[in-house]
């Protein structure tokens, strides 16, 4: 006796969840320009990227930024920490990170404070100095302008112990390159005479660094106005998706203003060989029109006719006319001798 087969019912679904179709890129004509038969790598910049966890190992050991870092335990901030002795507003950027990375923008040569808020947005060396921290141009000015004679000792500090440490330049700021050599060396130490003139030119250098600064920020100050970097996108530009249509307005634009030149480009060669169509033509007829009036010697026809006979068969005995008949043309024959 056979057993009905009973249909076991189907287990629902513990977990749905929705995919979400990849979308699909669209094939404009934007794309074609990129087609090259050549292979080339791969470039996605909107890929996310696994990055290592601190920004020293990207860097490195012998990167300038981790000098400056080491700078923290060898120098006195103590004259630039002092003048905060009240809790008001919002705290305050670490003096520390903001005296370091002033010194390390003026050693690689960027005075702009403008430029600084740049680096620190952009620039990994700049992150990895600020921790993270974004300190704009106004911050930056105003921590030097506040703390300008205490920087200015506190810079000139640090070139002292990068000299002392066998340096002879620190990014583009010269140390004067003097070593230090053994204690039991009698040239230890400068004498007093060198360390003064040594002195002097640092003094002088950082002098320079910092009226450089206060002129570049007063400068852009007023080309750009107070508080504004002079980089910023238009408000209508930091959408998306008015930026992308901003964007295909003006590639048509620039697609029809090609189209314009390339017409008008087009039109002045066919000028241009007309004219020069013309020129010829003027001058073949000035040259007929001279030979015209150029009167000819009697004797010449008749002096060309004897020296150039005209041929004819009974006149030439060793020509015999071609057996074709459609093309009458005279065939040379070899005769015997």
């Amino acid at each position: 006796m056979s057993t009905p087969s009973t249909k076991k019912p189907e287990q629902a679904a513990l977990l749905e969840v929705a995919t979400k179709e990849k979308p699909r890129r669209e094939e404009t004509k934007s794309s074609a320009r990129f087609s090259s038969p050549r292979p080339f790598r791969e470039w996605q910049p909107e890929q996310g990227q696994l990055l290592p966890q601190y920004a020293r190992e990207v860097l490195g050991e012998g990167h300038l930024a981790s000098f400056f870092v080491e700078l923290r335990k060898a120098l006195d901030f103590s004259p630039i920490l002092s003048a905060y002795t009240k809790e008001c507003g919002q705290p305050a950027y670490h003096p520390v990170m903001m005296a370091l990375l002033l010194m390390y923008a003026y050693a690689r040569g960027i005075t702009s404070s403008r430029e600084i808020e740049r680096r620190c947005e952009t620039d990994i060396a700049f992150r990895y100095l600020t921790g993270g921290g974004r300190p704009d141009h106004d911050t930056v000015c105003a921590f030097r302008v506040r703390h300008l004679e205490a920087f200015r000792a506190l810079f000139v500090d640090t070139l002292r112990l990068a000299r002392g440490s066998g340096l002879k330049k620190l990014g583009h700021v010269s140390v004067d390159g003097t070593k230090v050599k053994a204690n039991a060396s009698k040239h230890k130490a400068m004498s007093y005479g060198r360390m003064e003139e040594a002195m002097k030119k640092l003094d002088e250098q950082i002098d320079r660094l910092l009226e450089q600064a206060a002129a570049l920020d007063a400068e852009e100050d007023k080309r750009y106005g107070k508080g504004r970097r002079g980089d910023e996108l238009p408000e209508e530009l930091k959408n998306p998706e008015k930026r992308a249509e901003r964007l295909r307005q003006a590639a048509r634009q620039l697609e029809a203003e090609k189209k314009r030149e390339l017409a008008a480009q087009k039109k002045k060669r066919r000028e241009k060989i007309g004219q020069a169509k013309k020129d010829l033509e003027k001058e073949a007829r000035e040259k007929a029109e001279a030979r015209e009036k150029t009167p000819r010697r009697p004797g010449l026809a008749r002096r060309r006719s004897a020296i150039s006979p005209t041929r004819t068969p009974e006149s030439c005995p060793g020509q015999a006319a071609s057996s074709s008949p459609t093309t009458r043309r005279w065939r040379w024959t070899r005769t015997a001798n």
